[in-house]
């Protein structure tokens, strides 16, 4: 595979990149380390990654608990072959797995309540909204072209034992839209934190939340800041 790079993110974990086409964001590593916070042990949990791309936050998730076993779902198959790279290299093989699928079909490959939790960062743009890119790999990560915010709870409420949690980061302008797929799909959003930069504290564009299946009403709010440059 051409113009890969291989980026060392801890002494344990290694992943790889490809130029201008895969590469993590600050939100996909916010969201690992909420879901870690959320946490005390992980012991005999497994956890699924919806939207997974090249598998950032799984293996980041693996490298800092040595108890989680995860699996990915990505539908761009070039995303999943870098991303069991990057379990290869790190030593996470045993552990982690990626599938290459539609997050639509995910009852084709796992039986009901099979997972602890779910992570997903999923597109955040209206097919409608925002700058188009040239490779369509792009736009379909950044855009709902094949699946929007109501399917990933959908996803999510069929692979949730009952009571488990779906971890998600969303822009803030779209919260009507998250609360309303959580809703139809018998979610509670039970905890949400508002990302702002420190260099722009009043100005929250990012919400990490953990929505909860089948739970009742009762929110918890915070606000946090983050280097952005860091």
């Amino acid at each position: 595979m051409e113009d890969l790079k291989l980026e060392v993110i801890s002494p344990t974990l290694s992943v790889y990149q490809k130029k201008g086409v895969f590469c993590y964001g600050t939100d996909a590593v916010l969201l690992a380390k909420y879901v870690l916070n959320n946490f005390k042990s992980m012991k005999n949990m497994k956890m699924c990654d919806l939207c997974s791309g090249t598998g950032i936050i799984p293996l980041f998730i693996c490298d800092n608990n040595k108890d989680i076993n995860a699996v990915g779902v990505e539908i761009n198959k070039e995303a999943c072959e870098i991303a069991v790279m990057s379990a290869s290299v790190s030593g996470l093989s045993n552990r982690y797995s990626q599938i290459y699928a539609d997050i639509k079909e995910v009852k084709n490959y796992f039986e009901p309540e099979s997972f602890n939790f779910i992570t997903c960062n999923p597109p955040y743009m209206t097919v409608n909204s925002g700058y188009m890119c040239d490779a369509d790999y792009k736009t379909i990560a950044r855009h709902e072209i094949l699946c929007n915010i109501d399917d990933v709870f959908k996803a999510a409420f069929y692979l949730l034992r009952t009571g488990g949690n779906l971890f998600i980061v969303y822009r803030s302008d779209r919260l009507s839209s998250l609360f309303k797929a959580a809703h139809n799909n018998r979610f509670e959003i039970k905890d949400m934190v508002c990302i702002s930069s420190e260099n722009l504290p009043s100005n929250c564009k990012l919400i990490l939340c953990k929505a909860s299946k089948d739970a009742s009403e009762g929110l918890s709010m915070k606000i946090s800041s983050v280097n952005i440059f860091s």
